[in-house]
């Protein structure tokens, strides 16, 4: 088993509320299950190739993320209790950046932009919320850091990294596991894209709560 991550709590009182904690570690529990899933098949002595993926290494950041509704609570609280005021500041124009260079597009077209679209947590080459980043970020795993830097610089959007189909299958997993644990608690169940994900999330007076009480908090794209 992996090393136990550290944990966060709702903004407000040393522990948050203790309904409001459940959709943090309901997050927290399936971001730990892909972490631990993962690090048992990196450590396999019999890996045909090593991860190469290494800090300051950002290619697959120029990207919209997919996230379901507890890992954005997750990611909106840790911005909530870790980021300065003007950290909040820089990310609130990097997030209506995004938002208005992909109004109007469905998936697949803002797939085809993601060359031109880093995404809102990228801050000098590096994720600033590491500690809580998705799943889907850590799946994204490649065996050659040099085949990655080729295909961003030849904007090639339908070529696929050099990566093990079990750890893409680990972050199916987990994408599969919180979406049914959001539908069985009655939760909005969607998956959304980061940047709208965490705009709904700061629009909100209370979106942890709500979400919790089966209102509908974040309102992802069609199409």
């Amino acid at each position: 088993m992996g090393k136990r991550r550290p944990t966060i709590s709702e903004p407000g009182g040393a522990e948050g509320k203790k309904s409001d904690r459940k959709a943090i570690k309901l997050a927290q529990y399936w971001l730990d299950r892909t972490d631990n899933a993962i690090e048992r098949i990196v450590s396999l002595e019999n890996l045909p190739e090593p991860i190469d993926c290494r800090p300051g290494c950002h290619y697959c950041c120029y990207n919209q993320p997919i996230v379901t509704p507890p890992e954005a609570l997750l990611i909106g609280c840790f911005v909530k209790e870790t980021f300065t005021d003007r950290k909040r500041s820089e990310l609130s124009e990097r997030m209506v950046s995004i938002l208005e260079r992909t109004r109007d597009k469905g998936h697949d077209e803002v797939m085809m932009m993601r060359h031109e679209l880093p995404c809102i947590f990228l801050v000098d080459g590096r994720c600033s919320v590491y500690k809580v980043r998705p799943a889907i970020c850590r799946a994204c795993s490649s065996t050659s850091a040099e085949h990655c830097a080729t295909l961003f610089e030849a904007r090639d959007t339908r070529a696929r990294l050099r990566c093990y189909a079990q750890i893409r299958k680990i972050f199916q997993t987990a994408h599969a596991g919180l979406i049914e644990s959001c539908a069985a608690m009655g939760c909005q169940s969607n998956f959304m894209l980061i940047a709208e994900a965490m705009h709904d999330y700061f629009r909100h007076p209370r979106p942890i709560e709500a979400w919790l009480d089966g209102e509908k908090v974040f309102h992802p794209r069609e199409g």
